[in-house]
């Protein structure tokens, strides 16, 4: 089974994260679904569901905030590079991903939907 990315369906920033994904993702590594989406509903753990988290699922098991980008850039060519960040401080690596997290309708919008070809999305 492909990795899942789970993501914030409402958020400006999450969909253009999503598509700049999709764009690099050569290799055809991931799905995407909404946080929102019913395989979301039935699979994700109680605790996991918060908007404030990007989510990926991969090899069975779900890694939230700024684990599962590392893992996302990593799998994607020219981004491997940023396996680097891994060995900083996961509490340093939560502070900046939360800070994000909080402000980022503030900074960034909502509404904005990512576009994807029906075979990538999760339902």
């Amino acid at each position: 089974m492909k990795a899942i990315v789970l993501f914030d369906g409402p958020c400006t920033l999450c969909n253009k994260s999503v598509q700049w994904i999709f764009k690099r993702d050569r290799d055809f590594c991931f799905l995407f679904s909404s946080l929102k989406s019913e395989w979301s509903h039935i699979h994700l753990p109680k605790g996991l569901e918060s908007e404030n988290s990007v989510v990926l699922f991969q090899d069975n098991t779900f890694y939230i905030r700024n684990q599962a980008v590392l893992l996302i850039l990593a799998q994607l060519p020219g981004w491997k590079w940023t396996r680097v960040f891994s060995y900083l401080p996961s509490r340093s690596l939560d502070v900046i991903y939360n800070r994000i997290a909080k402000t980022r309708y503030q900074i960034f919008g909502q509404g904005l939907c990512a576009i994807l070809p029906k075979e990538r999305i999760v339902r």
